[in-house]
């Protein structure tokens, strides 16, 4: 592993944020062969504009990069391609990084299906394509031949076309891969399974409890590891009635995601929008979990879930030694324990949404019937005309009949 200095700029976090943050870089650094030997932080409510941090902590970065014998420094923040420019005259040889280009690296390791990868390389090349003007002196000599405009172009204007092009070719694909995924949420949808996602902070589980939850042979990769899987996977659950549901795993979150992730993982985070239910997945044994949960419930207002139906599951009971919180559900995802209970609270929350007495002819009780493995009847009274009954199940199934048979009691 090369060693490596974190450099971090404080906007106003707390003592137990900043440690929070030093300690997640790290781990996202030790995922691309970079160990943090030592940090910097400076605290100051902007950034400067030329190096991130100011000329006295840019000078002490110096000499603890020559201290420590570093090879890399690791920006909290995303550096603009001006400042990286400038950083790396000020820092000798030692490779610059910044928070957004290690989990973009991380990313792209980890990404293995065709739609992740095409997400991956998109997000890479646009945060790439603005910095590639601080190339000019390596690529300075003249393109000539094949795939130039004449003599008169550069290599770097070459490259930069090149990138705008492939950038182009996989927002292309990258709209077919939604165009598809919209087909497939249409005939969920139709089908009237509902759709329960799993969202979370990085390595809190969600993989686990899929798996656990899961009759399939296929097993998702589950590891110990910061974004372990990249790739949305769905998978059939039976619940304790015998209903079923499709459970959907999505990719983990963290705190300040980068934009360019947000905006590339666009379709496999339009998943999250079809769902009738989340199950927020939290690491129970965290230090910072507090600070999980609000990084995830920010990242769900943004995309508009902050108000879709969400059960807390706190996961990693079997490390955990205290009392659980109250507001959700304590589990082992690894060791099966309150598994059951989840099922039948996921249940609870799907299908006991909504309440009404409805008025159905005679005539017409094979509407009902074929929905009677998502609707409970309550109760029934039989009349001249047809059944009183009292239906309870999901908002969208009820609607549907209460569309037809809708009668004021």
């Amino acid at each position: 592993m090369k060693r490596a200095v974190i450099a971090y700029l404080a906007r106003g976090e707390s003592e137990e944020a900043i440690k929070y943050a030093l300690r997640e870089m790290a781990e996202l650094a030790r995922n691309v062969d970079l160990e943090a030997v030592g940090w910097v932080i400076q605290r100051k409510a902007s950034p400067d504009p030329s190096y991130l941090l100011g000329e006295g902590k840019i000078q002490e970065l110096q000499k603890k990069v020559e201290e420590l014998e570093a090879e890399a420094v690791i920006f909290n923040l995303e550096l603009s391609p001006r400042q990286a420019v400038k950083l790396e005259e000020r820092l000798g040889q030692a490779e610059i990084w910044d928070r957004t280009q290690v989990i973009l690296e991380i990313f792209n390791r980890r990404a293995h299906s065709r739609e992740g990868k095409i997400q991956v390389e998109l997000a890479r090349l646009s945060y790439l394509y603005p910095r590639m003007l601080g190339w000019g002196q390596i690529l300075s000599r003249l393109g000539g031949g094949l795939g130039t405009r004449g003599p008169g172009e550069t290599k770097l204007e070459v490259l930069r076309r090149t990138v705008r092009q492939r950038i182009h070719r996989l927002r292309k694909e990258l709209e077919e891969v939604r165009r598809n995924r919209q087909l497939l949420r249409k005939r969920r949808a139709q089908s009237a399974v509902p759709v329960v996602a799993l969202v979370g902070y990085t390595n809190a589980g969600k993989s686990t409890l899929l798996n656990a939850l899961s009759s399939s042979a296929h097993k998702v990769l589950a590891e110990d590891r910061l974004f372990a899987t990249l790739d949305p996977v769905s998978r059939r659950v039976e619940l304790p009635s015998g209903r079923h549901i499709i459970l959907a795993d999505t990719v983990g979150f963290i705190h300040d995601m980068p934009p360019k992730l947000k905006e590339a993982f666009k379709a496999t985070l339009e998943e999250l929008e079809s769902a009738h239910l989340l199950l927020h997945v939290i690491d129970l044994t965290s230090p910072y979990m507090e600070l999980q949960i609000e990084a995830v419930e920010k990242i769900l207002g943004e995309l508009g879930l902050g108000e879709r139906p969400c059960i807390k599951v706190y996961n990693k009971l079997d490390r955990f030694s205290g009392t659980p919180p109250w507001d959700g559900i304590a589990i082992s995802a690894l060791h099966g324990i309150n598994l059951p209970l989840l099922l039948r609270r996921i249940e609870e929350e799907l299908f006991s949404q909504m309440e009404i007495t409805l008025h159905i002819p005679y005539t017409s009780l094979g509407a009902v019937s074929r929905l009677r493995s998502r609707i409970e009847i309550v109760a029934e009274r039989y009349t001249e005309t047809g059944v009183e009954m009292v239906l309870r199940g999901r908002r969208e199934d009820l609607k549907l009949l209460e569309k037809s048979f809708r009668k004021e009691l």
